[in-house]
Parts: structure tokens; sequence; C-alpha cells
């Protein structure tokens, strides 16, 4: 047993490192990583939550109609979270790059990086839409073990498309670029409370 422990110490302490530049310059006044990185950070953390509840929600060996169809249903959606995890995951850095480049520029060239800023959080949102759906589909579905991970990643997946708001609102105070987005999102964010 102490071994498995000692096993366990050593994988969350290399956990540890890896997250400790990133917090660490998320701290500090720098204008990246900011909001914007982080909300597709905690993105990602709250869809591997809900993944983690599937992968132990489903059966190995399923036996009876029932539960191969509810094996199929949790796995097409695993793979559809997965996707979209692909497609968020390279923004935690994308965001960081395009916020320096926005400090870093005036006129045109700035408004051309805020777009491109907007741009990566309107995905972000619309990611989070996508997982509202997926998660609700399977949830019945996710074992009681493990259902608190579940639940947990679905309220970071919730948080994650607040902070698309304001982020959005954010930026049309800072440079002036309208978002008809924000209030949409919000309104689907009221829906999923």
């Amino acid at each position: 047993m102490e071994k498995g422990i000692n096993n366990h110490k050593a994988c969350m302490n290399s956990y540890k490192g890896k997250f400790k530049g990133y917090l660490s310059d998320l701290a500090r006044r720098k204008p990246s990583p900011g909001g914007g990185s982080a909300i597709c950070l905690v993105f990602c953390i709250g869809v591997s939550l809900i993944e983690k509840a599937i992968n132990y929600s489903w059966v190995p060996k399923p036996e009876g109609v029932s539960k191969k169809t509810k094996n199929r249903k949790l796995k097409t959606t695993l793979s559809r979270l997965r996707k979209l995890t692909l497609k968020i995951y390279p923004s935690i850095d994308n965001d960081s790059i395009i916020f320096a480049k926005i400090m870093n520029s005036k006129g045109k060239n700035r408004l051309k990086f805020v777009k491109g800023a907007q741009q990566i959080i309107i995905d972000t949102a619309g990611a989070c839409q996508a997982v509202f759906s997926l998660a609700k589909d399977v949830e019945s579905d996710i074992k009681k073990s493990i259902l608190s991970d579940f639940q947990i990643g679905s309220t970071l997946v919730k948080d994650v498309l607040l902070g698309c708001i304001l982020n959005l609102e954010a930026n049309q105070k800072m440079f002036g670029v309208e978002s008809k987005d924000a209030d949409s999102f919000r309104k689907v964010l009221k829906k999923w409370q």
C-alpha cells in the first residue's frame, strides 16, 4: 500500500511542476497569460473531469442490449468531448500570444488582433454550449460513485461560459469592439443554471 501512495505522490509532483510556471505568469503584472488563456485552460480541465466520469461509467464487457447501447452513447459522447478539447486546447497559448500582440500594437493592427482574441472566446463559448448538450444527454448514465467529478466538470464549463461573457464585455469596454454574442451567451448560461 505504501508504495502505491508514493507513486501517486510522484505523479502529483510532476503535475504541480508543470502548472507552477503558468500560474506564476498568470499572477504577474504582465499582459499574458490572462483571462482568455485561463478560460481555455479551465474549459479543458472541466471537460477532462466529465470525460473521467464517462470513462468510469462505461462497462468494459457489456452484457445485454441496454448496456451495449449505453456504452455506445458514452463512447460517442467521449469522442465528441475529446474533439472539443482538442479544438480549444491550443488557445491556452494562442490567446496569450494574441493578447501580447494587442498590447504592442495600435490602430488597424490592434483591431485585427482584438478580433482574433474575440474569435477564440466565441469559439470557446460555442464549445461550452456543445458540452452542455453532450453532458445533459449522458448524465443519467454516469455512475453515482463518480458523479461528483462529472458535476464539478459541468460547473467549471458553466463558469467558463460566464468568463467568456465577461471577457467579451471587457474587450468591448477596453477596445471598443462590439460583440452581440455576449447577450446570446448570457441567455444560454441562464438556461443551463
